[in-house]
């Protein structure tokens, strides 16, 4: 008889004390993916999720790409299912049989099998323009912006109109305090690079074929101002917190939060005094509000 388990309710912020795999939107929505079995897109989160492991062993090939190990038998496991099951879902990822997320390379001799995880979005890579960054001023201040007067027309995300700190309440205080493991921030990257790792996190080039360029990068350098902010605090609306706790939340930022907080701002018609700070509030906190937009997004178009 199976054992009587009754799971309590999340309540407040709980949820965030976990480790989660993150499956990529794009794969769940994007029509080229639509013939991928839902159990091949959980094993696509899954080899990602490794890729930590990689980054902190060292695991690059002559070319720089990150490699992983992840055997048959792990995958069996992990995945409570047999020898043929996970045999067949690395196939429908593999660039010889499936949809090509991934490529496999024997090594032989008793080896483990390598896995390069390829990317499920599609880039070119610019090449390095010359440095040309302005001086950036020492207080990042989330008081330099504001939206303009009519606060019902779709504006620019950042204009340079100088006026008084805010007071945003969107701050929620209770999403500061973490026991997960925060993920890790390069260290040593010059301020090109480090743009390039935020639009890859937020998967840029897709978030182009639905937003203007302009409102992205100006949500682009915003995010790469506070990742490169060498102060040990940060200001969020009215409240200074942690850099490294603020920065953490940036890093994870990816292109479902990106899309709700444009979204989110596209259909607002409340006047935002200073964007700014609207926005560095919204980024914060979207990973912790996401899920309840949507779900009375999703209420109120079915009522």
């Amino acid at each position: 008889m199976q054992e009587d388990t009754s799971f309590d309710y999340f309540y407040g912020d709980e949820s965030e004390q976990f480790s989660f795999f993150r499956i990529p939107r794009q794969l769940i929505t994007g029509e080229k993916f639509h013939t991928v079995s839902t159990d091949a897109k959980l094993l696509y989160g899954m080899l990602l999720d490794r890729m930590e492991l990689s980054r902190r062993n060292g695991w690059y090939d002559e070319q720089g790409r990150v490699f992983i190990f992840y055997t048959v038998e792990e995958i069996r496991s992990d995945m409570n299912c047999g020898n043929d099951k996970a045999l067949k879902l690395l196939a429908e990822l593999d660039d010889k049989k499936g949809i090509g997320l991934i490529k496999r390379i024997k090594q032989g001799q008793g080896k483990p099998t390598k896995i390069f995880v390829r990317r499920f979005t599609t880039r070119s890579v610019p090449p390095v323009p010359e440095r040309t960054d302005p001086p950036r001023s020492p207080d990042i201040g989330f008081s330099d912006f504001q939206t303009s007067e009519n606060p019902t027309s779709r504006p620019r995300l950042f204009r340079g109109a100088e006026i008084g700190k805010s007071e945003c309440n969107y701050t929620d205080l209770n999403q500061t305090e973490r026991s997960y493991t925060d993920p890790p921030i390069p260290a040593g990257m010059d301020r090109w690079e480090l743009v390039q790792a935020v639009k890859e996190n937020i998967g840029y080039d897709v978030l182009l074929e639905q937003y203007d360029r302009e409102d992205l990068d100006c949500l682009v350098e915003l995010m790469a101002d506070i990742l490169d902010y060498p102060a040990p605090t940060l200001r969020i609306g009215s409240t200074s917190l942690p850099a490294k706790t603020v920065k953490s939340r940036f890093w994870k930022l990816d292109q479902s939060h990106i899309e709700y907080v444009l979204d989110a701002l596209k259909s607002t018609t409340s006047e935002i005094h200073n964007i700014r700070a609207y926005l560095l509030t919204a980024l914060y906190n979207a990973p912790a509000t996401i899920g309840p937009y949507y779900s009375a997004k999703v209420r109120h178009d079915l009522s």
